[in-house]
């Protein structure tokens, strides 16, 4: 594995990414993922050098960040690769990991024909999952100033809501094996997180 061009494409987005605001898509949520892949990279057949630059280009240019413009992520990933004369094939690859992995996007790669974009969408999806998940999901709501929650308790508007969205949802979502076994604890966890909490909101019910 070429690790000078891992190096270079990890300062390269943590120069970029560490400046932004903490909304949960940080370099940090970046690192997250990135070190997520490595090890689901370990468990099944992949070239783990697309998949370290597909995680860590994943989100580069989030839609949510640009007016749901998809198409600056890949771009900015294509310049910078063929930047360091990065051989064409393996770019092709990177930005298609960067150009399909979102959730918005809905694309289910098969593990066997696209294994770097399937650990780069797992590990993408198990940070938004479990404690990292919660808080993750309460940053976000606030930088957008939604609610914590509305009457309709599982309305998309507010950040419980997103949790019957999206969240919930992840565990089934996932395409390889090592990540169903992580995402089965921290969906646990967000169930048990969502039990509480509305206890903690209807008290009086719950004390009899």
């Amino acid at each position: 594995m070429n690790n000078s061009i891992i190096k270079k494409a990890a300062e390269y987005v943590r120069s970029i990414q560490i400046k932004a605001d903490e909304s949960g898509h940080d370099w940090h949520h970046t690192e997250r993922v990135w070190l997520n892949t490595k090890y689901l990279a370990t468990k099944i057949e992949c070239n783990t050098e697309l998949a370290e630059l597909g995680a860590l280009f994943h989100d580069i240019a989030d839609a949510k960040f640009h007016n749901g413009d998809e198409t600056i992520g890949a771009a900015l990933t294509k310049e910078w690769l063929e930047n360091q004369f990065y051989d064409k094939e393996k770019i092709d690859t990177v930005v298609f990991i960067v150009d399909h992995v979102s959730f918005r996007k809905k694309y289910k790669p098969n593990p066997k024909t696209h294994p770097e974009l399937s650990v780069v969408q797992d590990a993408d999806r198990l940070d938004a999952m479990g404690a990292i998940g919660i808080a993750r999901a309460f940053s976000y709501g606030g930088y957008k100033q939604r609610p914590l929650y509305t009457a309709n308790f599982k309305e998309a508007s507010s950040t419980i809501g997103h949790f019957y969205e999206k969240l919930l949802t992840l565990y089934k979502l996932m395409n390889t094996e090592p990540a169903k076994e992580l995402a089965k604890e921290r969906h646990d966890f967000m169930v048990s997180f969502l039990e509480q909490f509305q206890k903690d909101i209807l008290p009086i019910k719950y004390l009899g």
